[in-house]
């Protein structure tokens, strides 16, 4: 059967295709088990499970399973989401664990931290030793911020009902804040600029801590905290006076006090640029200042820049010709500042959409979007995932635009799991010369997407896109009919097959034989995080990994060529 409308498209330039032929002796209907191993998904059909150690990526990278949930759900993570942890640990894994959410959270593989933090907690307060170990040893890379150390505090005391400290991590704390001391100034700037987070405060934490300090930079630390600035300043003026880099410290801290109680635009200016000021230090009254925020653009770090758009453009900040447009475009184009900030890029996705649509998700702001802003994300967002050469490979990138894709992707209100693969899927196309495009649902579309598009070019045809019911073969058994050759399959998908006669992996199995490539492979990209896949684990030529990885288009490449 050819390409016929569908009757579900609300756009009639799009066509969709059915196989035409009945399943044969040896196919099963996917409600049907090929081999023990496979279980039930939520929807019914058989697939197979992943293991434990799949399953923590998915869970560090996705966060909370909502991938068969067609509303959106709270995204914190909780204990019945990590259970794999429990079971690697019991397993003799626990040292590993450890390590994959360590090398995870440094290499800024993960979108959000709350689960890696939430995932180090439970290795924290887990009865094996050695694993416990090597989870508190882990804590000072990774909460590289006090934002993830506090997180870090909550989730400690969700995972344990709130049992206490023990000594373990009680030292575990002081080291946080010992070690940052060693740069003074710079520890001063993280405890003005992030008060409090997550219901915990420096004073909370460093009370249950109890330190004992012998450090100079942490005794005023712990003076400032729990005592405030003048006591600071007569602990230095006593026993300090002569140390340049605990009064390089206290000037910052001196600038930050004056900050709160400044009504004056043009001192605020001043202090901005000879201390480097921040938006966190600026009082409230001043925060819709122009000549304040022209200033704070030059200091904003990637992070920062990226969330603060719309602000900026609001404000009319940011027009053609702009000093502030330059230096935006120019910020968000700089690759080794985008890796140097760990920058995901779902965090650039989010914010390409948001800026896009002149609006934000919450609250009444509005703003006219500046094309040079939008190209420059646009390209930001490529230049966030880890490079990759071409692999010459002929691809078919097939998108899951199945009901159960439509709901929102790591935590976010806007993008949805149907947007996250189209932008996923955008990598690659961008990367490869040799590709076709198509989405599916219980029925095959080709879609009309060129490497040239941006992406919300991108995204506004992917939402145009009929829903329906998942059959994750329809890509392998389209190519098959159609005599398409390909030596890879990538699917983004949540894995929620039910309605096909055919079983994926047997889809692909035929199309090696009838097509004569029998090295073809399948390459699932799991779009939420359950704990199924259409990946048969038995095949090598098949292979499941996770969506929003900044460096799944190194291991799809490096498959792609048999490197792995």
């Amino acid at each position: 059967m050819g390409l016929t409308r569908s009757k579900y498209a609300t756009d009639y330039s799009i066509e969709s295709w059915q196989p035409a032929r009945k399943p044969g002796p040896s196919e099963r209907a996917q409600r049907q088990q090929l081999t023990p191993k496979q279980v039930q998904n939520r929807s019914g059909a058989y697939v197979w499970e992943v293991n434990d150690m799949m399953k923590l990526q998915r869970f560090l990278f996705l966060g909370a399973d909502n991938s068969f949930c067609y509303k959106a759900i709270d995204n914190e993570p909780k204990r019945e989401n990590a259970q794999c942890i429990d079971r690697l640990i019991a397993d003799g894994k626990g040292t590993d664990v450890v390590e994959l959410i360590r090398d995870i959270s440094l290499a800024g593989r993960a979108a959000r931290q709350q689960p890696t933090m939430f995932a180090l907690a439970i290795c924290c307060r887990c009865n094996d030793p050695a694993t416990k170990k090597k989870a508190y040893e882990a804590l000072n890379e990774m909460c590289r911020i006090p934002t993830h150390l506090f997180m870090f505090v909550k989730y400690c005391e969700d995972v344990s009902s709130g049992t206490g400290w023990g000594r373990a991590q009680r030292h575990a704390i002081v080291n946080w804040y010992l070690n940052k001391c060693k740069n003074p100034v710079a520890v001063v700037r993280l405890l003005t600029k992030y008060k409090n987070r997550e219901g915990w405060t420096h004073r909370d934490v460093l009370r249950l801590a109890h330190p004992k300090p012998t450090d100079d930079a942490l005794k005023v630390v712990l003076k400032y905290i729990m005592k405030g600035f003048i006591e600071a300043k007569m602990l230095v003026d006593k026993e300090m006076g002569n140390d340049e880099k605990i009064l390089k410290m206290l000037d910052f801290l001196e600038a930050t006090e004056k900050a709160k109680r400044c009504t004056d635009e043009d001192e605020m200016v001043k202090m901005i640029r000879e201390h480097g000021l921040e938006r966190e230090h600026m009082p409230t009254q001043l925060l819709n200042s122009r000549k304040v925020w022209e200033a704070l653009v030059m200091n904003l770090k990637m992070e920062a820049a990226i969330r603060n758009l719309g602000k900026i453009s609001s404000m009319g900040l940011c027009g053609e010709g702009s000093f502030v447009e330059q230096a935006i475009a120019s910020k968000l184009t700089d690759q080794q500042a985008l890796k140097d900030a760990r920058t995901h890029p779902f965090k650039v996705l989010l914010a390409l959409t948001t800026y896009e649509k002149g609006r934000g998700e919450k609250g009444h702001l509005n703003w006219t979007p500046n094309k040079k802003v939008l190209d420059a994300l646009d390209k930001a967002y490529y230049l966030s995932f880890a490079a990759v050469e071409p692999t010459g490979k002929r691809y078919l990138l097939a998108i899951d635009v199945s009901g159960s894709m439509n709901v929102p992707c790591v935590g976010s209100q806007t993008i949805t799991c149907r947007h996250a693969a189209a932008a996923m899927m955008m990598v690659t196309a961008r990367t490869e010369k040799n590709f076709d495009i198509v989405a599916f649902s219980h029925e095959l579309m080709m879609m009309d997407i060129k490497k040239t598009d941006t992406l919300p070019q991108v995204l506004e045809k992917t939402e145009k896109l009929p829903f329906g019911g998942t059959d994750c073969a329809l890509p392998m058994l389209w190519a098959d009919e159609k005599k398409k050759k390909y030596d890879v399959f990538i699917v983004y998908t949540d894995s929620e097959t039910w309605y096909g006669k055919v079983h994926p992996s047997r889809a692909l199995q035929d199309y090696r034989v009838n097509m004569k490539i029998p090295d073809a492979k399948l390459i699932v990209v799991g779009m939420a995080s359950n704990g199924f896949s259409i990946a048969d684990p038995d095949d090598l030529g098949m292979l499941d990994i996770v969506g929003f990885d900044s460096a799944a288009t190194q291991t799809i490449a490096k498959f792609s060529l048999g490197e792995v």
